[in-house]
């Protein structure tokens, strides 16, 4: 009997995985989204007040609160650092493993289980989610979690199963909104055209759990709009849905098929393997198309439901349409949108491998290669990376030494730099062309905004050197310079 049997070569892998999502976590936040989403939980923690989300440059980063309660709890329970804010996200993306491999050995067995962890655990993109804290890694677990749920729920119409489905989506639509809605309610809604399983699809009872799960997202909704009157709800109903679904957001857009063309990279070392699954993909639909009898089959299908059974491939990539097709389709372009796809995708890819003739040494290559770029991101990639993301450190340290503590610092320009407002913790105010024309104190300013304040006729006193930060999120260099006004 060999060593490394399927379960013993499945318990060495997750310890490697657990050791890489928490390796080096201790590095500097990450602009923008992780250091706005620290900068929220941090003043929840401090000032109590869980509906507020407030913190400077940090205003299109506001989101549905749980991943921000979360951290808050954490931070409150271990204290405030990068290595505790990122605790929860990194279990989130493990649990996201372990729900793959258990998926993956109930619909096909313990090896292409194996296959499925390795192939999401140990590709290029998905593991680095858990160690960055955004809200993603914990959408992607709860969508997951329910994805698995209603499997296990129309295999055996236990309550329990839908229990843990209903309360998925609750958390989801609490994390991120829509996106949730979309990947499980598009799941079950084309589950409808299977006519053997429409009925059990039915016995969810959406009419009184969906309600229910949107309940929490309401009660929080109704209380923020009782605080602000309803200015956070609108801002988010504009930014979330109506212009992310027209129009692209920070500048990100692309052509249908972009994702489809990301999974070839951020799949890396197991891209063949998913391109020979796209191979037959294509040439199946190609066979569908050619037959006689497709309109027929797909207007009966549509009329009186699919007649044939629900196959666990079947069942896979129908979870494929609402977690990648559907985002191909709108134009903005992130790459936390299909985030939920690679799950799925894993699984698929898996029993593609498992069908190969010569699948062990395949397997064997691609770990092998897996394990040693993941060593090459840990020890050399990463580690420069927290090198650049010093220099928001490095500035706070400045900042703290020139103004007071109980002095306001005013920031112009549109820096965007929620890191350093994290370690300045300080108060920080923003301010435009009509606040600079009359003001009084100290402001952190581009010195290109300075040339052009005093061309305007706006006199400024520099304080002390000019510091340069390099904005990795936006790839420049910020040459900045704290100034006030001369009378």
């Amino acid at each position: 009997m060999p060593f490394f049997t399927p379960k013993r070569t499945f318990f060495l892998l997750f310890t490697t995985l657990v050791l890489y999502l928490f390796w080096g976590n201790a590095s500097p936040l990450v602009d923008q989204d992780e250091a706005a989403y620290a900068g929220f939980a941090r003043t929840m923690a401090e000032t109590g007040d869980y509906l507020q989300m407030e913190f400077p440059y940090s205003t299109p980063h506001r989101k549905p609160p749980l991943h921000f309660w979360i951290t808050s709890f954490f931070f409150q329970c271990f204290g405030v650092n990068e290595f505790v804010l990122r605790i929860f996200p990194a279990l989130c993306i493990l649990g996201t493993s372990l729900l793959t491999y258990h998926l993956s050995f109930v619909m096909f067995n313990s090896r292409t289980a194996l296959y499925a962890f390795s192939i999401l655990s140990f590709s290029l993109y998905f593991p680095l989610n858990g160690k960055i804290a955004l809200v993603d890694s914990l959408l992607v677990f709860f969508g997951m979690l329910g994805f698995t749920s209603l499997h296990h729920f129309i295999r055996s119409e236990k309550w329990i199963y839908a229990l843990v489905f209903w309360c998925s989506v609750s958390m989801g639509v609490l994390i991120k909104g829509p996106p949730i809605l979309i990947f499980l309610g598009g799941t079950c809604f084309l589950l409808l055209f299977f006519s053997k399983i429409r009925p059990t699809i039915w016995k969810l009872h959406p009419w009184f759990g969906l309600p229910l799960a949107l309940l929490p997202l309401m009660t929080w909704g109704y209380c923020s709009w009782q605080k602000d009157e309803g200015e956070l709800i609108r801002w988010m109903i504009d930014w979330y849905i109506l212009r992310r679904a027209t129009n692209p957001v920070f500048g990100q857009s692309g052509p249908p098929g972009t994702y489809f063309v990301l999974f070839l990279v951020t799949f890396f070392p197991w891209t063949r393997v998913y391109l020979s699954f796209l191979k037959e993909m294509f040439w199946r639909f190609v066979s569908h198309l050619n037959a006689k009898e497709i309109k027929d089959s797909i207007f009966s299908s549509f009329r009186n439901g699919i007649l044939l059974p629900l196959s666990p491939r079947s069942y896979l990539m129908i979870g494929l349409v609402f977690s990648w097709i559907f985002y191909e389709l709108i134009s903005s372009k992130l790459p936390s949108y299909p985030l939920s796809a690679y799950p799925i995708l894993s699984i698929l890819l898996a029993e593609q491998l498992s069908k190969k003739h010569n699948q062990i040494y395949l397997y064997r290559l691609y770990l092998t290669s897996a394990i040693v770029m993941m060593f090459v991101i840990s020890f050399f990639i990463l580690p420069k990376f927290s090198e650049l993301r010093n220099d928001s450190k490095k500035l706070a340290e400045i900042m703290n030494q020139s103004v007071s503590p109980n002095e306001t610092l005013f920031s112009f320009g549109g820096l965007g730099i929620p890191s350093f407002a994290f370690y300045y913790h300080k108060p920080i105010k923003e301010i435009g062309m009509n606040d600079i024309i009359s003001h009084k104190g100290k402001i952190l300013m581009t010195e290109s905004d300075k040339l052009m304040l005093e061309a305007m006729g706006i006199k400024l006193s520099a304080i002390g050197e000019p510091i340069s930060i390099y904005a990795y999120d936006r790839n420049k260099t910020l040459h900045l310079i704290l100034v006030s006004r001369k009378n």
